[in-house]
């Protein structure tokens, strides 16, 4: 909660000198002598300030879950058998966001709905102790509302079912939450922008792992997770920055998650103990993305984009020691005749020891009505 009341006071600060919501309707009066009405929209609040991505995309959420599933995988492991071990993940992951972007005129010219719904599909490779499958899918709805040509907030709800398969011990974690979502975002400067989101939560995860003696054992235990990131993202041309070529932007980023999950104590199918915890991960992340400029109707523009994440703080492990990736994107987006974008890319993860790898590839459609 108390992550919560400082992200609330971030935002009424970084709001408290822009304009209200009289000062928002003011500039679009009702339009005379058959002109048409020129209605605010979020693509051209924002479509150039590279903010959208973040808005919309579920790549980062979906790494984070990723890594954190290893480790706990991991963690088990070693807690069962007592051995020690040189890990070597190589996950591979589908990543399809679908996102709509509803005008609500009858309530604003500047509210909005927007719905969305994600499936990740992740698959672990064979050359670790542990090899893992992931099936996510995760459901939202929020109402958005754009505050000026500079900021945007959104809330709403959201519901998470995950199905986690454990190659290596037969073993199945199947679990379910729902609760809520608030998004941000911010143009605070002609060249850069600021994006956050803070989701929470709180759900069920049933486990269940093969007994030569027992058969199976299960247990049924609830969590509560807050997952936070937040960036500032900085759009250059060669006007502004020589060193960009021309028909080209350049967008450095900045970017922070933190993760807090809480897991309440219980009993498995046997009346045993399994105690409760908690884990804290956090992650920094430095990217230089370049894009060519341009973004015509049913055109594809390319981009890619490199940087390195780095782990803050990871309470998940005490036997691992590789908490820095290299990062790599390439992909195209195309825009869908001015109702949309749609993205393809793949992105790589490789950290600096080896012990982790990933491949993503990512189908991003978001569509504004």
């Amino acid at each position: 909660m108390r992550r919560i009341a400082y992200w609330a006071s971030l935002i009424g600060a970084c709001f408290a000198s822009g304009p209200v919501l009289a000062q928002d309707e003011a500039p679009f009066p009702p339009a005379t002598d058959g002109a048409p009405v020129v209605r605010p929209t979020i693509s051209s609040s924002f479509g150039d300030t590279g903010l959208m991505a973040r808005f919309n995309s579920s790549e980062q959420y979906g790494a984070v879950q990723a890594r954190v599933g290893l480790y706990n995988a991991h963690d088990a492991l070693i807690a069962a058998t007592g051995q020690s071990y040189d890990f070597d993940d190589n996950v591979t992951s589908v990543v399809t966001p679908v996102n709509a972007i509803i005008p609500l005129p009858m309530l604003s010219q500047r509210l909005f709905a927007k719905v969305g719904y994600t499936n990740i599909l992740s698959r672990g490779g064979s050359g670790s102790p542990t090899r893992i499958d992931n099936d996510s899918q995760v459901g939202m709805a929020q109402l958005v509302w754009l505050i000026g040509d500079e900021a945007l907030v959104s809330a709403g709800v959201i519901h998470e079912t995950s199905d986690v398969s454990l190659r290596h011990n037969g073993g199945d974690i199947a679990s379910q939450g729902k609760g809520i979502r608030f998004d941000m975002l911010y143009r605070f400067a002609p060249h850069w922008g600021a994006s956050l989101r803070v989701s929470r939560l709180s759900g069920d995860a049933d486990t269940t792992i093969p007994n030569v003696r027992y058969g199976a054992i299960s247990s049924r235990q609830d969590f509560r997770r807050t997952y936070s990131e937040a960036a500032l993202v900085g759009t250059y041309r060669h006007a502004q920055a020589g060193f960009v070529p021309n028909g080209w932007v350049l967008r450095p980023s900045l970017a922070f998650v933190w993760q807090d999950s809480r897991f309440k104590a219980t009993t498995n199918s046997l009346k045993a103990a399994i105690a409760g915890r908690s884990e804290d991960y956090q992650l920094g992340i430095a990217t230089l993305r370049l894009e060519k400029d341009g973004f015509r109707p049913w055109q594809p523009i390319p981009y890619a984009e490199a940087g390195m994440e780095h782990e803050v703080r990871n309470t998940l492990t005490e036997t691992e020691n590789d908490p820095t990736n290299l990062y790599l994107k390439v992909g195209s987006a195309m825009n869908m005749g001015g109702k949309g974008r749609f993205d393809l890319y793949v992105a790589r993860r490789d950290s600096l020891k080896g012990s982790f790898q990933s491949t993503t590839v990512n189908l991003l459609l978001s569509m504004a009505f």
